[in-house]
């Protein structure tokens, strides 16, 4: 998994994480790296082929979220992919 949506709201990643589960994409919880954010953010890892389908299923439920990001192989640097819906 080397892909990353971002939240800040650990509301908002639980809805996503369900709901992207029951649609049978792979998601992992996990705290957002702070290379991304100090906040105490929750995000989702999920691989290179679910991006369409992730973001897809976040616009569709307007779920708020950060970001997404990949992850640079073997370092602890993050890409941002795509500008989130968070204010």
């Amino acid at each position: 998994m080397n892909r990353l949506v971002a939240f800040d709201s650990v509301h908002q990643a639980i809805r996503a994480e369900r709901l992207l589960l029951k649609a049978g994409v792979a998601v992992e919880l996990v705290p957002t790296p702070r290379e991304i954010s100090a906040s105490c953010g929750q995000s989702l890892q999920f691989a290179e082929a679910a991006a369409e389908p992730v973001r897809a299923l976040l616009e569709r439920e307007r779920i708020v979220f950060r970001g997404i990001y990949a992850q640079v192989p073997g370092q602890r640097i993050y890409e941002q992919l795509a500008a989130g819906t968070a204010n």
